[in-house]
């Protein structure tokens, strides 16, 4: 009892470490941390597209698109083409346009500039780029900004552009601002949003972090904080261009123009102008890309996602890591219990129940709530617990498993061993009534063949032979009950029952008189004289288990059924078929038609008063023993010697025999000849009655 406890402590302890371990590996390991983003885009796919969102949004993208290249050439274009687009939007309706292009240095002509200036400073409603650069370097960081020029920046806020990249390469947070030598930059989508609401002067009055750590702009829009960046979760609606996107060139063309007016595409709209060509190179991956949408998205359709999910209020929530924690703890401590109070087969089969329960929560609460839980910690702590409980109970039951297999093996079957080793209990006394099916075969003539030979040579030659035999009832998951001098005993079901059995019998008594002709044929090439054998089968109810005596007990089976199988071997020599295989109509019902069988007779055995249907085992289907038209005139022939009709019973074994010689249908004939001259009385029933055993 103390040693199962201390056992139960060892494993509830490897549990715990293994939740530990698992946590800080999550932590601080780029593998692990790329296999949970992995499975955030999972949970993207699996929720997929926000139709809702996407039909009522605000936002609208102006795209820098193939239709635009065609037609106003290679970018960059003159900033005229920009004003006019400012100039156009602004008669659109456009409420704040967001430029996702940096107008970072002076145009070669002034003009140019001058003529971007004048529609940004009288439409009053646009937001430039400009870019942040932070380098990490040996534990500091190294920051440069690059504003619009000065002519534009005196007439319009700027945001910065940059994008936080996951380790993986994905962007699927967004950095809220940087300060930049004491002044706090906002990145360009928060920029937008500033300039939408008109909020102006020092930012710490309408930009405001909560005790939660959030933020709130303007009182208006509540913004969820992801991590100490600070960034938060970008809540995707799609994959790219998912958004409303009109190409620029049509912006900027009167006719086309005109067709966006009569619709109102911009009316009170967020306009986005970006890059959506991959020439520019400012595409990137993102959740939606790995769940089998393989198109990157924009860089001013991942502004466009933040943008709406701030206008919308629409945030993915994150659970607590410590939450996350508590949960891998105690996932991990009940596998170590199941295992230890179980099998490790159970353990297994509950760490999967578990992760399919906990990945099925997981979906449901992104999909249905918008919550996101880390999934991959508590299953490389389910794992880990496995893994390590499973190797513990190995290690250190191993040494006992092998001392009491050295003690046994001498004494019992080895699969009678591992049983014992699995279930000590095997070793009472006593047995259970359980469905099997048992094998019997035997060496015909084996005394007279013994006669011939010095004991060496007898020793020698049942040694392989025997070897053989065991081989194939093992490779078919048979146990070798006992041997009787040259006579073998195996049982198919026990101690491992197998739905099968049958079957399996049926299979190994087949390849034993095929492994049995090998041995011929090598025996005759050394000159040494072969012999054959005869194989019983029958399925039935029997008892199984330790049996003999309190002091000296036997692994076995017995009963009738036992008994029958016996019987059945010993026909062989009455009935002398191709295969010298014989069962019983009880284990013809149990393997169907997978096998061939052939009909032989009823029989009522001696001691037995109710006769048994006996079948030859033929072989496999493929595999052509008998010719078809051969069996169909045994077939006729045995229905007219059971109905005593002996003239069409001997005319169609008589046609049997002149397609196949066949043992079997010269029985048959000389006893419809016989029967035929001495007609036998009413109470025939055609049951043939053996006489021996």
């Amino acid at each position: 009892m103390e040693k199962d406890k201390k056992h139960l402590i060892v494993i509830l302890g490897i549990g715990f470490l293994a939740a530990v371990v698992m946590i800080f590996a999550s932590v601080g390991l780029t593998f692990f941390e790329n296999m949970e983003h992995r499975m955030t885009d999972f949970k993207f796919s699996v929720r997929d597209v926000n139709y809702e969102g996407l039909e009522g949004a605000d936002v609208v993208i102006v795209g820098i698109d193939d239709q635009s290249y065609a037609s106003l050439g290679t970018f960059p274009w003159p900033r005229s083409v920009h004003a006019r687009l400012v100039k156009n939007l602004k008669r659109a309706g456009a409420r704040t346009v967001l430029f996702d292009i940096e107008f970072t240095e002076d145009s070669e002509d002034p003009a140019e500039d001058i003529a971007l200036q004048k529609e940004i400073e009288e439409a009053g409603n646009i937001v430039l780029a400009g870019k942040l650069i932070v380098q990490e370097r040996e534990g500091f960081s190294l920051s440069s900004l690059l504003p619009p020029i000065e002519r534009l920046a005196g007439v319009a806020p700027f945001g910065f552009t940059g994008t936080k990249f996951d380790t993986d390469g994905f962007v699927r947070r967004y950095i809220l601002y940087r300060d930049y030598e004491g002044q706090r930059i906002f990145s360009l989508g928060l920029a937008t949003l500033i300039k939408d609401l008109k909020l102006e002067g020092d930012p710490s009055g309408w930009f405001v972090e909560l005790g939660t750590g959030d933020y709130m702009l303007g009182g208006q829009y509540y913004i969820k904080k992801y991590d100490d960046l600070p960034s938060t979760l970008i809540n995707y609606y799609g994959p790219a261009y998912s958004f409303n996107t009109i190409s620029y060139e049509q912006v900027v063309d009167e006719e086309g123009f005109k067709h966006l007016l009569e619709r109102d595409t911009f009316k009170d709209k967020v306009v986005l102008v970006g890059a959506t060509i991959e020439e520019l190179h400012d595409n990137f991956p993102t959740p939606f890309y790995i769940a089998g949408k393989e198109t990157l998205t924009p860089g001013v359709e991942i502004h466009a996602n933040f943008v709406q999910n701030v206008l919308d209020q629409n945030y993915i929530s994150h659970v607590p890591d410590i939450y996350v924690y508590l949960i891998t703890l105690i996932f991990t401590i009940l596998i170590a219990f199941i295992i230890k109070r179980t099998k490790p087969l159970i353990g297994i089969l509950a760490a999967v129940g578990i992760a399919v329960i906990y990945l099925v929560v997981n979906l449901f609460l992104f999909a249905r709530m918008q919550i996101l839980m880390n999934f991959i910690t508590p299953m490389t702590g389910i794992g880990g617990a496995v893994i390590g409980c499973i190797a513990y109970q190995y290690f250190s039951e191993e040494k006992e498993k092998m001392r009491v297999r050295s003690v046994f093996k001498h004494y019992l079957a080895e699969n009678v061993v591992d049983s014992v080793l699995e279930d000590t209990d095997a070793l009472k006394f006593g047995g259970e009534k359980k469905h099997l099916t048992v094998l019997f075969s035997d060496i015909r003539s084996f005394t007279t063949y013994s006669e011939k030979y010095s004991p060496e040579d007898v020793v020698s030659i049942l040694g392989e032979y025997l070897t053989e035999m065991v081989d194939v009832i093992l490779k078919y998951q048979g146990m070798l009950d006992k041997f009787v001098g040259d006579e073998v005993m195996a049982v198919f079901g026990a101690p491992y029952y197998m739905e099968d059995h049958a079957k399996k019998a049926c299979l190994s008594a087949l390849e034993m008189i095929r492994t049995l002709d090998r041995l011929k044929e090598k025996w005759t090439e050394q000159g040494r004289e072969t012999f054959n054998i005869g194989i019983g089968v029958n399925t039935g109810d029997m008892i199984v288990g330790n049996l003999g005596s309190t002091q000296i007990f036997d692994y076995t089976v017995i009963g009738d059924a036992v008994n029958l199988g016996a019987r059945l071997e010993g026909i062989n020599k009455v009935y002398q078929t191709a295969n010298n295989i014989i069962i019983s109509e009880f284990t013809k019902n149990e393997i169907g038609d997978e096998i061939v069988t052939r009909e032989l007779d009823s029989v009522r055995v001696k001691g037995k008063k109710k006769p048994v249907a006996i079948f030859e085992l033929v072989g496999e289907k493929e595999v052509i023993v008998y010719p078809e038209e051969f069996l169909a005139h045994f077939t006729q022939g045995l229905d007219g010697y059971k109905s005593m009709q002996w003239d069409r019973a001997i005319n169609e074994f008589r046609e049997g025999i002149k397609i196949k010689e066949d043992e079997v249908s010269k029985m048959y004939l000389k006893r419809c000849q016989h029967f035929k001259k001495n007609p036998p009385g009413e109470e025939w029933d055609g049951v043939f009655t053996l006489k021996s055993k």
